[in-house]
Protein backbone atom coordinates (compact mmCIF):
# COMPACT_ATOMS: atom_id res chain seq x y z
CA UNK A 1 0.00 0.00 0.00
CA UNK A 2 2.65 2.56 1.02
CA UNK A 3 4.57 1.92 -2.24
CA UNK A 4 1.69 3.17 -4.39
CA UNK A 5 2.36 6.63 -5.81
CA UNK A 6 1.33 9.82 -4.10
CA UNK A 7 -0.59 12.38 -6.14
CA UNK A 8 -0.25 16.18 -5.97
CA UNK A 9 -2.89 18.09 -7.95
CA UNK A 10 -2.38 21.85 -8.16
CA UNK A 11 -5.07 24.16 -9.54
CA UNK A 12 -4.56 27.88 -10.09
CA UNK A 13 -7.35 30.36 -10.88
CA UNK A 14 -7.46 32.47 -14.10
CA UNK A 15 -4.26 30.98 -15.57
CA UNK A 16 -4.45 30.47 -19.35
CA UNK A 17 -2.32 27.92 -21.20
CA UNK A 18 -0.43 30.70 -23.00
CA UNK A 19 0.80 32.28 -19.76
CA UNK A 20 3.88 30.05 -19.52
CA UNK A 21 7.42 30.70 -20.64
CA UNK A 22 7.64 27.17 -22.03
CA UNK A 23 4.57 27.92 -24.18
CA UNK A 24 6.46 30.71 -25.94
CA UNK A 25 5.45 33.65 -23.74
CA UNK A 26 8.68 35.63 -23.40
CA UNK A 27 7.21 38.21 -21.00
CA UNK A 28 6.24 35.92 -18.14
CA UNK A 29 8.65 34.27 -15.71
CA UNK A 30 7.69 30.66 -14.90
CA UNK A 31 10.94 28.78 -14.31
CA UNK A 32 9.40 26.08 -12.12
CA UNK A 33 6.58 25.18 -14.49
CA UNK A 34 8.98 25.33 -17.43
CA UNK A 35 11.16 22.72 -15.72
CA UNK A 36 8.14 20.64 -14.75
CA UNK A 37 7.11 20.62 -18.42
CA UNK A 38 10.59 19.55 -19.50
CA UNK A 39 10.46 16.65 -17.04
CA UNK A 40 6.88 15.63 -17.86
CA UNK A 41 4.17 16.22 -20.45
CA UNK A 42 2.50 19.51 -21.38
CA UNK A 43 -0.93 19.34 -23.00
CA UNK A 44 -1.54 22.22 -25.39
CA UNK A 45 -5.20 21.60 -26.26
CA UNK A 46 -6.70 21.32 -22.78
CA UNK A 47 -9.94 23.23 -22.26
CA UNK A 48 -12.20 24.26 -19.43
CA UNK A 49 -15.62 22.95 -20.40
CA UNK A 50 -17.28 25.94 -18.72
CA UNK A 51 -14.67 28.67 -18.19
CA UNK A 52 -15.87 30.12 -14.91
CA UNK A 53 -14.81 29.18 -11.39
CA UNK A 54 -17.50 26.97 -9.83
CA UNK A 55 -18.61 24.90 -12.86
CA UNK A 56 -14.97 24.27 -13.81
CA UNK A 57 -14.05 23.13 -10.31
CA UNK A 58 -17.08 20.85 -10.14
CA UNK A 59 -15.89 19.23 -13.36
CA UNK A 60 -12.37 18.84 -11.97
CA UNK A 61 -13.61 17.24 -8.76
CA UNK A 62 -16.26 14.95 -10.29
CA UNK A 63 -14.98 14.10 -13.77
CA UNK A 64 -18.37 15.21 -15.11
CA UNK A 65 -19.28 17.74 -17.75
CA UNK A 66 -21.20 20.87 -16.67
CA UNK A 67 -24.33 19.39 -18.26
CA UNK A 68 -24.00 16.33 -16.00
CA UNK A 69 -23.04 18.00 -12.72
CA UNK A 70 -25.68 20.69 -13.05
CA UNK A 71 -23.88 24.04 -13.18
CA UNK A 72 -23.31 25.73 -16.53
CA UNK A 73 -23.45 29.35 -15.36
CA UNK A 74 -21.87 29.92 -11.87
CA UNK A 75 -24.38 28.88 -9.25
CA UNK A 76 -22.69 29.61 -5.92
CA UNK A 77 -25.52 28.09 -3.86
CA UNK A 78 -25.55 24.74 -5.64
CA UNK A 79 -24.37 21.80 -3.57
CA UNK A 80 -22.05 19.16 -4.97
CA UNK A 81 -23.91 16.46 -6.94
CA UNK A 82 -24.46 13.13 -5.22
CA UNK A 83 -21.51 11.41 -6.86
CA UNK A 84 -18.20 10.00 -5.69
CA UNK A 85 -15.70 12.81 -5.97
CA UNK A 86 -12.03 12.60 -6.90
CA UNK A 87 -11.02 12.85 -3.25
CA UNK A 88 -13.50 10.21 -2.11
CA UNK A 89 -12.35 7.83 -4.84
CA UNK A 90 -8.78 8.05 -3.58
CA UNK A 91 -9.93 7.54 0.02
CA UNK A 92 -12.02 4.54 -0.99
CA UNK A 93 -8.83 2.96 -2.31
CA UNK A 94 -6.71 3.48 0.75
CA UNK A 95 -5.35 6.98 0.22
CA UNK A 96 -5.26 9.80 2.71
CA UNK A 97 -6.73 12.86 0.98
CA UNK A 98 -6.01 16.42 2.11
CA UNK A 99 -6.77 19.79 0.54
CA UNK A 100 -5.44 23.31 1.04
CA UNK A 101 -6.71 26.53 -0.49
CA UNK A 102 -9.65 27.28 -2.71
CA UNK A 103 -12.40 24.67 -3.19
CA UNK A 104 -15.28 27.04 -4.06
CA UNK A 105 -18.10 24.70 -3.04
CA UNK A 106 -21.35 25.23 -1.17
CA UNK A 107 -21.67 25.02 1.76
CA UNK A 108 -18.11 26.23 2.24
CA UNK A 109 -17.10 23.67 4.84
CA UNK A 110 -18.23 20.73 2.70
CA UNK A 111 -15.08 18.61 2.45
CA UNK A 112 -16.31 16.90 -0.76
CA UNK A 113 -14.60 13.64 0.22
CA UNK A 114 -11.30 14.95 1.65
CA UNK A 115 -10.07 13.83 5.07
CA UNK A 116 -9.16 17.44 5.85
CA UNK A 117 -9.47 20.86 4.24
CA UNK A 118 -7.56 24.02 5.14
CA UNK A 119 -9.78 26.51 3.38
CA UNK A 120 -8.96 29.79 1.68
CA UNK A 121 -12.17 30.84 -0.02
CA UNK A 122 -11.39 34.57 -0.34
CA UNK A 123 -13.47 35.37 2.69
CA UNK A 124 -17.01 35.17 1.24
CA UNK A 125 -18.51 36.21 4.61
CA UNK A 126 -21.99 36.23 3.08
CA UNK A 127 -22.14 32.51 3.84
CA UNK A 128 -21.37 33.02 7.53
CA UNK A 129 -18.09 31.10 7.40
CA UNK A 130 -14.66 32.22 8.55
CA UNK A 131 -12.19 30.26 6.46
CA UNK A 132 -8.82 29.01 7.69
CA UNK A 133 -6.81 31.74 6.01
CA UNK A 134 -8.94 34.34 7.84
CA UNK A 135 -8.32 32.48 11.09
CA UNK A 136 -4.57 32.46 10.38
CA UNK A 137 -4.52 36.22 9.85
CA UNK A 138 -6.35 36.70 13.13
CA UNK A 139 -3.91 34.46 14.97
CA UNK A 140 -0.94 36.60 13.89
CA UNK A 141 -2.54 39.96 14.64
CA UNK A 142 -4.14 40.86 11.29
CA UNK A 143 -7.74 39.88 12.00
CA UNK A 144 -10.13 41.02 9.29
CA UNK A 145 -7.41 42.73 7.29
CA UNK A 146 -7.03 40.63 4.15
CA UNK A 147 -9.02 43.17 2.13
CA UNK A 148 -7.36 46.29 3.49
CA UNK A 149 -5.88 46.72 0.01
CA UNK A 150 -9.30 48.03 -1.00
CA UNK A 151 -9.44 46.30 -4.40
CA UNK A 152 -12.18 44.26 -6.02
CA UNK A 153 -12.12 40.54 -6.76
CA UNK A 154 -13.31 41.22 -10.29
CA UNK A 155 -11.49 44.34 -11.44
CA UNK A 156 -8.02 44.98 -12.85
CA UNK A 157 -6.74 47.78 -10.69
CA UNK A 158 -3.59 46.77 -8.85
CA UNK A 159 -1.27 47.60 -5.99
CA UNK A 160 1.32 45.78 -3.85
CA UNK A 161 0.18 43.40 -1.11
CA UNK A 162 -0.33 45.45 2.04
CA UNK A 163 0.86 42.96 4.67
CA UNK A 164 4.18 41.10 5.09
CA UNK A 165 4.97 38.82 2.15
CA UNK A 166 4.78 35.64 4.23
CA UNK A 167 1.13 36.40 5.02
CA UNK A 168 0.09 36.42 1.35
CA UNK A 169 -2.54 33.77 0.55
CA UNK A 170 -0.27 32.14 -2.05
CA UNK A 171 2.55 31.67 0.46
CA UNK A 172 0.12 30.53 3.15
CA UNK A 173 -1.33 27.85 0.89
CA UNK A 174 2.04 26.46 -0.19
CA UNK A 175 3.43 26.54 3.34
CA UNK A 176 0.46 24.60 4.70
CA UNK A 177 0.62 22.06 1.90
CA UNK A 178 4.28 21.50 2.71
CA UNK A 179 3.33 20.94 6.34
CA UNK A 180 0.67 18.40 5.37
CA UNK A 181 3.20 16.56 3.20
CA UNK A 182 5.63 16.41 6.12
CA UNK A 183 2.87 15.23 8.51
CA UNK A 184 1.51 12.51 6.19
CA UNK A 185 0.54 9.06 7.44
CA UNK A 186 3.59 6.95 6.42
CA UNK A 187 1.47 3.80 6.12
CA UNK A 188 -0.73 5.21 3.34
CA UNK A 189 -0.25 6.81 -0.06
CA UNK A 190 -1.49 10.40 -0.23
CA UNK A 191 -3.65 12.51 -2.51
CA UNK A 192 -2.92 16.20 -2.03
CA UNK A 193 -4.94 18.99 -3.63
CA UNK A 194 -3.66 22.56 -3.61
CA UNK A 195 -5.99 25.29 -4.85
CA UNK A 196 -4.26 28.64 -5.36
CA UNK A 197 -6.69 31.57 -5.52
CA UNK A 198 -4.28 33.64 -7.67
CA UNK A 199 -3.78 35.06 -10.26
CA UNK A 200 -7.52 35.78 -9.91
CA UNK A 201 -7.98 39.44 -8.96
CA UNK A 202 -7.54 41.32 -6.69
CA UNK A 203 -4.16 41.98 -8.28
CA UNK A 204 -2.10 42.40 -5.12
CA UNK A 205 1.27 40.63 -5.52
CA UNK A 206 4.02 41.30 -2.99
CA UNK A 207 6.25 44.22 -3.94
CA UNK A 208 9.20 41.87 -4.53
CA UNK A 209 7.28 40.17 -7.35
CA UNK A 210 6.15 43.44 -8.89
CA UNK A 211 9.80 44.46 -8.90
CA UNK A 212 10.68 41.44 -11.05
CA UNK A 213 8.61 42.93 -13.88
CA UNK A 214 9.55 46.58 -13.42
CA UNK A 215 11.94 46.77 -16.38
CA UNK A 216 10.49 44.03 -18.58
CA UNK A 217 8.43 44.56 -21.73
CA UNK A 218 4.93 43.16 -21.42
CA UNK A 219 3.26 41.49 -24.39
CA UNK A 220 0.41 43.48 -25.90
CA UNK A 221 -3.10 42.01 -26.20
CA UNK A 222 -4.10 40.81 -29.66
CA UNK A 223 -7.20 42.03 -31.45
CA UNK A 224 -8.98 39.98 -34.11
CA UNK A 225 -10.33 41.80 -37.14
CA UNK A 226 -13.84 40.72 -36.18
CA UNK A 227 -13.42 42.42 -32.79
CA UNK A 228 -12.57 45.78 -34.36
CA UNK A 229 -16.04 46.12 -35.86
CA UNK A 230 -17.70 47.20 -32.64
CA UNK A 231 -21.05 47.96 -34.28
CA UNK A 232 -21.66 44.35 -35.29
CA UNK A 233 -20.61 42.60 -32.08
CA UNK A 234 -23.26 40.57 -30.21
CA UNK A 235 -24.65 42.18 -27.08
CA UNK A 236 -23.05 39.53 -24.84
CA UNK A 237 -19.58 40.33 -26.17
CA UNK A 238 -20.22 44.06 -25.91
CA UNK A 239 -21.17 43.57 -22.27
CA UNK A 240 -17.94 41.69 -21.53
CA UNK A 241 -15.89 44.33 -23.34
CA UNK A 242 -17.48 47.11 -21.30
CA UNK A 243 -15.37 46.01 -18.33
CA UNK A 244 -12.19 46.71 -20.27
CA UNK A 245 -13.20 50.32 -20.84
CA UNK A 246 -12.41 51.12 -17.20
CA UNK A 247 -8.68 51.18 -17.85
CA UNK A 248 -6.35 53.24 -20.00
CA UNK A 249 -3.79 51.30 -22.08
CA UNK A 250 -1.03 52.31 -19.68
CA UNK A 251 -3.06 51.27 -16.66
CA UNK A 252 -3.73 47.90 -18.20
CA UNK A 253 -0.05 47.26 -18.90
CA UNK A 254 0.49 47.78 -15.19
CA UNK A 255 -2.36 45.40 -14.39
CA UNK A 256 -0.82 42.77 -16.63
CA UNK A 257 2.51 43.16 -14.85
CA UNK A 258 0.73 42.57 -11.54
CA UNK A 259 -1.09 39.53 -12.98
CA UNK A 260 2.16 38.03 -14.25
CA UNK A 261 3.78 38.78 -10.88
CA UNK A 262 1.09 36.69 -9.17
CA UNK A 263 1.80 33.86 -11.63
CA UNK A 264 5.53 34.00 -10.86
CA UNK A 265 4.83 33.97 -7.14
CA UNK A 266 2.80 30.76 -7.59
CA UNK A 267 5.55 29.31 -9.74
CA UNK A 268 8.14 29.91 -7.02
CA UNK A 269 5.88 28.33 -4.40
CA UNK A 270 5.47 25.25 -6.59
CA UNK A 271 9.28 25.05 -6.73
CA UNK A 272 9.25 25.19 -2.94
CA UNK A 273 6.84 22.25 -2.84
CA UNK A 274 8.93 20.25 -5.31
CA UNK A 275 11.84 20.84 -2.95
CA UNK A 276 9.73 19.63 -0.02
CA UNK A 277 8.86 16.41 -1.84
CA UNK A 278 12.52 15.88 -2.70
CA UNK A 279 13.73 16.44 0.86
CA UNK A 280 11.05 14.06 2.15
CA UNK A 281 12.19 11.38 -0.30
CA UNK A 282 8.83 11.40 -2.10
CA UNK A 283 9.52 13.12 -5.43
CA UNK A 284 10.35 10.00 -7.45
CA UNK A 285 7.10 8.36 -6.38
CA UNK A 286 4.71 11.31 -6.67
CA UNK A 287 2.48 12.11 -9.64
CA UNK A 288 2.22 15.88 -10.10
CA UNK A 289 -0.42 17.66 -12.16
CA UNK A 290 -0.73 21.41 -12.62
CA UNK A 291 -3.81 23.02 -14.17
CA UNK A 292 -6.24 25.93 -13.82
CA UNK A 293 -10.01 26.25 -13.69
CA UNK A 294 -9.97 28.64 -16.68
CA UNK A 295 -7.90 31.45 -18.17
CA UNK A 296 -8.18 35.21 -18.39
CA UNK A 297 -8.62 37.26 -21.56
CA UNK A 298 -6.22 39.94 -20.22
CA UNK A 299 -7.23 42.42 -22.90
CA UNK A 300 -7.33 40.08 -25.89
CA UNK A 301 -10.12 41.10 -28.30
CA UNK A 302 -10.84 43.95 -25.88
CA UNK A 303 -11.99 41.70 -23.02
CA UNK A 304 -10.90 40.76 -19.53
CA UNK A 305 -11.67 37.84 -17.22
CA UNK A 306 -13.42 34.65 -18.38
CA UNK A 307 -16.89 33.28 -19.25
CA UNK A 308 -16.22 33.36 -22.99
CA UNK A 309 -15.09 30.48 -25.17
CA UNK A 310 -12.03 32.14 -26.63
CA UNK A 311 -8.53 30.72 -26.27
CA UNK A 312 -7.30 32.97 -23.46
CA UNK A 313 -10.40 32.20 -21.42
CA UNK A 314 -10.99 28.49 -22.12
CA UNK A 315 -7.58 27.00 -23.02
CA UNK A 316 -5.93 25.95 -19.73
CA UNK A 317 -2.52 24.52 -18.89
CA UNK A 318 -2.24 20.87 -17.98
CA UNK A 319 1.24 19.68 -17.08
CA UNK A 320 1.57 16.06 -15.93
CA UNK A 321 4.63 14.54 -14.32
CA UNK A 322 4.55 10.80 -13.64
CA UNK A 323 6.68 8.83 -11.24
CA UNK A 324 10.28 7.96 -12.05
CA UNK A 325 9.34 4.37 -12.93
CA UNK A 326 6.06 5.18 -14.69
CA UNK A 327 6.26 8.40 -16.72
CA UNK A 328 3.17 9.17 -18.84
CA UNK A 329 5.23 9.94 -21.94
CA UNK A 330 8.93 10.62 -22.62
CA UNK A 331 10.35 13.61 -20.74
CA UNK A 332 9.55 16.96 -22.30
CA UNK A 333 6.67 15.64 -24.39
CA UNK A 334 4.12 18.03 -25.85
CA UNK A 335 0.73 16.41 -26.43
CA UNK A 336 -1.77 18.18 -28.68
CA UNK A 337 -4.74 15.86 -28.17
CA UNK A 338 -8.02 17.60 -27.32
CA UNK A 339 -8.80 17.11 -23.63
CA UNK A 340 -10.73 18.81 -20.85
CA UNK A 341 -10.83 19.15 -17.09
CA UNK A 342 -13.20 16.19 -17.03
CA UNK A 343 -10.22 14.02 -18.04
CA UNK A 344 -8.15 14.87 -14.98
CA UNK A 345 -10.05 12.67 -12.52
CA UNK A 346 -9.89 9.40 -14.48
CA UNK A 347 -6.28 10.12 -15.42
CA UNK A 348 -5.19 10.65 -11.83
CA UNK A 349 -6.96 7.46 -10.81
CA UNK A 350 -5.49 5.50 -13.68
CA UNK A 351 -1.93 6.63 -13.16
CA UNK A 352 -2.17 5.88 -9.44
CA UNK A 353 -3.60 2.38 -9.94
CA UNK A 354 -4.91 1.22 -13.31
CA UNK A 355 -6.92 -1.61 -11.78
CA UNK A 356 -9.39 0.62 -9.96
CA UNK A 357 -12.99 0.28 -11.07
CA UNK A 358 -14.14 3.44 -12.81
CA UNK A 359 -10.69 4.30 -14.17
CA UNK A 360 -11.55 3.58 -17.77
CA UNK A 361 -12.86 6.97 -18.82
CA UNK A 362 -11.48 9.19 -21.58
CA UNK A 363 -7.89 9.30 -20.39
CA UNK A 364 -5.32 11.95 -21.08
CA UNK A 365 -2.73 9.18 -21.37
CA UNK A 366 -3.55 6.27 -23.65
CA UNK A 367 -1.96 3.61 -21.48
CA UNK A 368 -1.41 3.60 -17.75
Amino acid sequence: MKDRPNVLLICADHWAAAYLGVAGNTAIQTPGLNELSLCGTRFTNAYSECPVCIPARRTLMTGQTPRSHGDRIFNDTLTMPDVITLAQTFRDHGYQADAVGKLHVHPQRDRIGFDSVLLDDEGRPQWGVQDDYDIYLGDIGYAGRQFDHGLSNNQYYYRPWHLPEETHATNWAARNMARIIKRRDPTKPAFWYLGFRAPHPPLVPPQSYLDLYRDLDIDEPYMGEWARDTESLPFAITAVRSRMNLYSPKQFVGAKRAFYALCTQIDHQIRYLIGTLRLEGLLDNTIICFTSDHGDMLGHHGMVAKRVFYEASANVPIILLGTRDNPPLPEGSVDDRLIGLQDVMPTMECRANASWPGSTGVLIIKEC
